[in-house]
């Protein structure tokens, strides 16, 4: 196994002197790539500014691609860096209103007033009727709108940086040939809960205040009831349109318990990032598994990832 650093600085190319390990780390939402480690910078030694362009490759193969935002001075010799992907430009502010337009259509609008770089987009077909977004964060409008999609259509996307270019794609398409049981991990756990995420009966509301118009669409299940009681999802529609299947979708999708599974210091694999899909074999815990977080340790020789994850995808 061969981990590369390097680092593009004012039309220099070189590669830093890496003190102990390096960490790579994703997660499905709220929170860009991430990129930590320790150089050596002394006297001849060129300084990691910010900005600086830094790619990770591990046996030739891209990783991560992203800048340094943060420096952090620890003693005379040593710099502690992190870095981003393109997803941290996605946590500007602004103010956004459109109408007729799918989740991949207001990303390729963001991206190219943003000059993002766009890799594989998958078209997510749902066309949302209208947006407004104020004074909202780039990347909670385009998970507001993967997440109408999502409830509409049962197909859940995942966006995600693929070595310096932003992609978007079904979760389908980022599953893995990974099996992970016992025997990869150092440790496990699986938590299995109704507390979030599980709802026993949907209800939609459309109102037209204007033309006296009120419609409620709802979906049950009475077994499920009758064992956890009512746990009811609730939202207000601004389209009546597809909306008693998009009910029955709904109570499909959370009318079970959430499984999360935790696994530490498993044998890492290039291919698991957040968002893709792996199967486990574990005790209390069997089948496709989507990946939540995922952090990645190279240290020597080794490479180990921590992940979280949850059934299904």
């Amino acid at each position: 196994m061969a981990v590369e650093l390097m680092a593009e600085q004012d039309g220099a190319v070189f590669l830093p002197v890496v003190v102990g390990s390096v960490q790579w780390e994703t997660w499905m939402s709220g929170s860009p790539g991430r990129l930590t480690f320790t150089v050596l910078e002394e006297e001849g030694f060129p300084a990691l500014r910010e900005g600086c362009r830094i790619s990770l490759r591990l046996d030739g193969a891209l990783l991560f691609c992203g800048y340094v935002f943060t420096r952090v001075q620890e003693g005379r010799r040593f710099v502690s860096v992190t870095a981003y992907d393109q997803l941290r430009y996605l946590l500007s502010r602004d103010t956004l209103l459109y109408v007729g337009m799918t989740a991949s259509g207001l990303l390729r609008m963001i991206a190219a007033d943003y000059r993002l770089a766009l890799g594989e987009v998958e078209e997510t077909g749902y066309v949302i009727a209208q947006g407004a977004e104020e004074n909202a964060v780039l990347w909670d409008m385009i998970e507001n709108a993967l997440d109408e999609t999502a409830r509409a259509t049962g197909r859940r996307y995942v966006l995600f940086d693929d070595g310096g270019l932003l992609c978007l794609k079904h979760v389908d398409s980022l599953r893995t040939n990974v099996l992970l049981d016992e025997s990869c991990a150092l440790s496990f756990t699986c938590r299995e809960s109704i507390d979030t995420g599980a709802y026993s009966r949907v209800k939609l509301l459309f109102e037209d205040g204007r033309r006296g118009i009120r419609r409620v669409f709802t979906a049950s299940d009475e077994s499920l009831s009758d064992r956890w009681g009512v746990l009811q999802y609730f939202e207000k529609l601004q389209d009546p349109a597809g909306a008693q299947e998009k009910a029955g979708q709904l109570l499909r999708t959370y009318g079970r318990p959430l499984m999360e599974v935790t696994v530490k210091g498993a044998v890492g694999s290039p291919q698991v990032r957040a968002g893709s899909q792996v199967t486990l074999d574990l005790p209390r815990a069997s089948g496709l598994f989507l990946v939540e977080s995922a952090c990645h340790t190279f240290f020597g020789g080794a490479h180990t990832m921590d992940l979280t994850m949850t059934e299904g995808g």
